[in-house]
């Protein structure tokens, strides 16, 4: 897997839809065992790259571990009540998955693609 980089978030940003949904995460049989909710923390996560990412030296894209606005998407996307110490819990099972990867205190999403 590869992480999104500048060129990836700036083709995401041309999406007409208010949140950027990739159903390779939800119907992709690689990602079957992936728990509904951290599937949706991982949109949120995404969501928050396309609005506001940080670059790195490389070109590729990551977020802070405690951007506010991961809860507030995750929220609205699931309908429910999120707080820090959940979205804490997400990212941990989305490490856990392999479908991001912590540096200090940097987010780097992996992207979603179909193998199957």
């Amino acid at each position: 897997m590869e992480f999104y980089t500048k060129k990836d978030i700036e083709e995401l940003k041309k999406e007409s839809d208010p949140f950027y949904i990739p159903a390779s995460l939800f119907d992709g049989m690689q990602y079957k065992l992936v728990r509904l909710e951290v599937k949706w923390a991982y949109v949120a996560c995404l969501n928050v790259l396309i609005k506001s990412a940080l670059f790195d030296n490389d070109g590729y894209a990551y977020m802070k571990d405690d951007h506010p606005l991961m809860i507030e998407i995750l929220a609205k996307l699931a309908n429910k009540k999120v707080d820090v110490e959940k979205m804490q819990g997400y990212i941990q099972e989305l490490e856990e998955n392999e479908l991001l990867v912590i540096s200090s205190r940097n987010i780097y999403l992996k992207k979603i693609e179909r193998i199957f």
